[in-house]
C-alpha cells in the first residue's frame, strides 16, 4: 500500500490534522526525515473553498505536542479564509479575462451594441455603435442612452426602457425589434432596428440594446413602396396612390363638412400620336405633359396618372365647384401651347370632367365614375371640361351604344355617301358635288352625320371612316368621269385627319389607284382644324399633290383671312347661318359683303352654303358670290339620282 505523508492525509481527509509525535508513525516518520531530523509533533490543515480542496498548510516542531481544540478550530478557520481569497482571485482573474474577450467579441460584431444600468444611463458602448453615432465611449458614457434617439422617438425609447427595468417585472428575454430613428452626434438622422433585452450583472440589472443600421433596406423598402405607388414614366402618383388619397380626402371633407372636388382629364388627339409618330414620341409628350400639369397646379394639389393619356387631379380639402372649374380652365390654356418633342411641334388639347362631393357622390369608386362620365360629355361636345349631371348617365350609355354600332356599320357595309351640287352663280352651270355621308341605321333608318362623327373622333374610327369615304368618293369621281361627266369633288376631313402625317401618303395611294386627277378633288377643312402646327404641315403637303383645299363653315372659328393668306387655301366657304339669315337681318349680310371681297381680294373662290331660296340666290349674284349649294338647287341625293337631277335641271341653274 501506498504511503500516505501529512499533506496526503489532510487532503484527502479535507480536515486538521494533529500528530502528537511523528517518529511513533513510520510513514509520517519517514516523510518528516525528508522535511528534517528531530522532528516530532506536527499538525497541518486544508485550504478550502467551493470546489474542493485547493492545498494544505503544515507546521512541524521538535517537541511532541498534545492537541490543542482551539488551535485546530482556529487554524481550519483560516484554511477556510484563505482558500475563498484564493477563490476569489481566482474569479476576478477568470472575470476579468472573460471580460477582456467578452468585449473582445462585441467590439468586433457588425451591429451595435450598448448597455444601460436601471436609470438608463450608458455603461458600454461598443465599436459598432461608435461608428454608428460617432461618439467615442468616453462621450456618452453616464449619459442618459435616449441622446442616441432621434425626436420623436425618444419618449417612446424611454417609456420602452422604463417598461423593462421597472421593479417587480419579471426578467425577460429579447424582445422583438421595432424600428426606431437614431441620431447621431452631428445631428443627423437615420432608421435603425431595435432590439432589447435585460441581465442581471451582480445583483442589479442592466438593460441591453442592440441596434442596426437598415439605411439601405429601408431605402429598398422606400423605393419599392415609390415604385408600387408612382407611374414610371411620368414619375406622378399612380392609380393606387390617387385613390387612396382620395379616400383620404373624402374623409376628411366629410368630417370638416367641407367640398371636394374631383378632375379627371383625357387627352385630345393622343392616339394619333402614337399611332403616327410611335409610342416613344408619345412617352416623351406624356412626360412633358405631366411636368407642365405639376407647374400650372398648386404643390398641395394632387396630380396622378391613371393610365394611358389618362391624368386626375385632386384639388387641395376644401376647394369647391368653382375652384375646381377654375383649375381645369387653368389645364386646358397651360395645354393650349405646343409641346416640342424630338424637335417637332406638337398640338394636344385635353377634355376634363369635374365632379363635386358629396353631390355627386360619397364615395370614392361614385365619385371616379362620375367624373369619368363628364369627361366623356366634354370630349364629346368640344367645350374642354363639363361637370357632372345625373343625366349624363343615359347619354354616356348610349354613347357607348353607338360607338359600337358605329364600328359595326363601318365593317358591314351601312354607310353610304349623298352629293349636293355646287353650282356658279355667274352662269348657273354644276361645277361639282360635295360627298356627304350617311349611315343606313338598322333601327334609326338614315343618320345625318353630325350624330355620329363626333363619337368617331373620339375613337379610332375617324380614320377608316375618312379613308372609307374617299374610297366610294373617287371611285364615283372615276365613274362619272368614265360616263363622260365633267365634275369635281369636295370631301369633308375632319381635324383628327389634319393630325395623321400619313394622311398625304394616303390621298396619294387613292389618287394613284383610281386615277383621278388631283385638281378634281377638294378637301374641306374647318377654320379650328388648321390652326395647329402639324395640320399646316398636312395642308402643305396635300397642296404639293395638287388638290384643292377649302375652308368649311368660315366665319364660326377663330383663323382671320391674314392667316389663311399664308396657307395653299383656294376657297373659303360661308357658314349657312350667315347665309340664311341675310334676308331677313342686315347683320348678317354687313357680315356675308366683306367676307366675299376680303376673299376676292386674296385671290379665293367664295361658295354661299345653304341658299334655300330665291331671293338668297339673287342676293349672292348682287354681291358677286362664286358658288353656291342649297336645298333650293339641290339636296343631298344619291348618285344615281344626282345624273337625273343634272339632265333635267339644265346642269343646275334654278327655274
Amino acid at each position: 500500500m501506498r504511503e500516505i505523508d501529512l499533506p496526503g492525509r489532510v487532503l484527502a481527509d479535507r480536515a486538521p490534522l494533529w500528530i502528537v509525535d511523528i517518529a511513533k508513525d513510520l510513514n509520517l516518520a519517514q516523510s518528516a526525515a525528508i522535511v528534517g531530523s528531530g522532528l516530532h509533533g506536527a499538525f497541518g490543515f486544508p485550504i478550502l473553498n467551493a470546489a474542493g480542496a485547493a492545498g494544505v498548510v503544515n507546521f512541524y516542531s521538535r517537541e511532541i505536542l498534545q492537541p490543542d481544540k482551539r488551535l485546530l478550530a482556529m487554524v481550519a478557520d483560516i484554511g477556510s479564509q484563505i482558500g475563498q481569497f484564493i477563490e476569489r482571485k481566482r474569479v476576478d482573474r477568470a472575470l476579468l479575462e472573460s471580460s477582456k474577450l467578452i468585449r473582445g467579441v462585441l467590439d468586433n460584431v457588425a451591429d451595435g451594441i450598448i448597455t444601460t444600468d436601471e436609470h438608463g444611463l450608458i455603461e458600454f458602448f461598443n465599436r459598432a455603435a461608435q461608428r454608428l453615432f460617432g461618439y467615442a465611449l468616453a462621450e456618452v458614457q453616464g449619459q442618459d442612452a435616449k441622446i442616441l434617439m432621434a425626436e420623436p422617438y425618444r419618449d417612446d425609447f424611454v417609456s420602452h426602457l422604463r417598461n423593462y427595468l421597472r421593479p417587480g417585472k419579471a426578467q425577460a428575454s429579447i424582445s422583438g425589434s421595432r424600428e426606431l430613428w437614431g441620431q447621431r452626434k452631428d445631428a443627423s438622422t437615420f432608421p435603425m432596428e431595435f432590439r432589447a433585452s435585460e441581465m442581471l450583472l451582480g445583483g442589479e440589472r442592466r438593460f441591453v440594446g442592440i441596434l442596426h443600421d437598415i439605411s439601405e433596406q429601408r431605402a429598398q423598402k422606400d423605393a419599392l413602396e415609390y415604385q408600387t405607388l408612382h407611374d414610371s414614366l411620368t414619375g406622378l402618383p399612380n392609380r393606387t396612390l390617387f385613390n387612396d388619397r382620395l379616400r383620404q380626402g373624402i374623409a376628411i371633407a366629410h368630417r370638416e363638412r367641407k367640398p371636394l372636388v374631383l378632375l379627371i382629364m383625357d387627352m385630345d388627339r393622343f392616339k394619333e400620336v402614337n399611332d403616327t409618330l410611335g409610342h416613344h414620341t408619345g412617352d416623351l409628350l406624356l412626360q412633358q405633359v405631366a411636368l407642365r400639369l405639376a407647374a400650372t397646379l398648386r404643390q398641395s394639389d394632387t396630380v396622378a396618372r391613371l393610365g394611358g393619356d389618362e391624368f386626375a387631379v385632386l384639388p387641395a380639402g376644401g376647394t369647391d365647384l368653382h375652384g375646381g372649374s377654375q383649375a381645369a380652365k387653368k389645364i386646358l390654356h397651360a395645354l393650349e401651347q405646343p409641346f416640342v418633342v424630338d424637335g417637332r411641334n406638337i398640338d394636344v388639347g385635353a377634355s376634363i370632367g369635374i365632379a363635386l362631393f358629396p353631390e355627386h357622390g360619397e364615395e370614392a369608386d361614385t365619385l371616379m365614375r362620375h367624373a369619368d362620365v363628364a369627361m366623356y360629355v366634354a370630349k364629346r361636345t368640344k367645350r374642354g371640361s363639363a361637370v357632372y349631371a345625373p343625366h349624363h348617365d343615359e347619354h354616356t350609355a348610349a354613347h357607348l351604344a353607338l360607338i359600337g354600332e358605329l364600328r359595326h356599320a363601318v365593317a358591314h357595309d351601312e354607310l353610304l355617301l349623298h352629293y349636293q351640287p355646287t353650282i356658279a352663280l355667274a352662269s348657273g352651270r354644276t361645277i361639282g358635288v360635295e360627298a356627304l355621308l350617311r349611315w343606313r341605321h338598322p333601327k334609326h333608318g338614315l343618320t345625318l352625320p353630325d350624330q355620329f362623327i363626333p363619337a368617331a373622333e373620339e375613337t379610332e374610327l375617324i380614320q377608316p371612316l375618312a379613308r372609307w369615304v374617299l374610297n366610294e368618293g373617287l371611285g364615283q369621281l372615276r365613274r362619272w368621269a368614265d360616263a363622260g361627266m365633267d365634275i369635281d369633288l369636295s370631301v369633308n376631313l375632319s381635324a383628327w385627319n389634319l393630325h395623321d402625317p400619313d394622311f398625304p401618303d394616303l390621298m396619294s395611294e387613292l389618287l394613284a389607284i383610281f386615277g383621278v386627277e388631283p385638281a378634281r378633288l377638294k378637301l374641306e377643312i374647318t377654320e379650328s382644324s388648321i390652326m395647329a402646327h402639324s395640320a399646316i404641315e398636312t395642308i402643305t403637303r396635300l397642296s404639293a399633290l395638287g388638290v384643292g383645299l377649302s375652308i368649311d363653315d368660315f366665319g364660326t372659328g377663330y383663323s382671320s383671312l391674314a392667316y389663311l393668306k399664308r396657307l395653299p387655301v383656294n376657297e373659303i366657304k360661308i357658314d349657312k347661318s350667315f347665309i340664311i339669315g341675310m334676308t331677313e337681318d342686315s347683320a348678317s349680310a354687313s357680315i356675308v359683303r366683306p367676307i366675299i371681297e376680303l376673299g376676292h381680294n386674296m385671290g379665293l373662290q367664295v361658295v354661299a352654303e345653304g341658299v334655300e331660296n330665291r331671293e338668297t340666290w339673287d342676293r349672292l349674284v348682287t354681291l358677286g358670290c362664286d358658288l353656291a349649294q342649297g336645298n333650293y338647287m339641290c339636296p343631298p341625293i344619291a348618285a344615281a339620282d344626282l345624273a337625273r337631277w343634272l339632265r333635267e335641271s339644265s346642269g343646275g341653274r334654278p327655274r
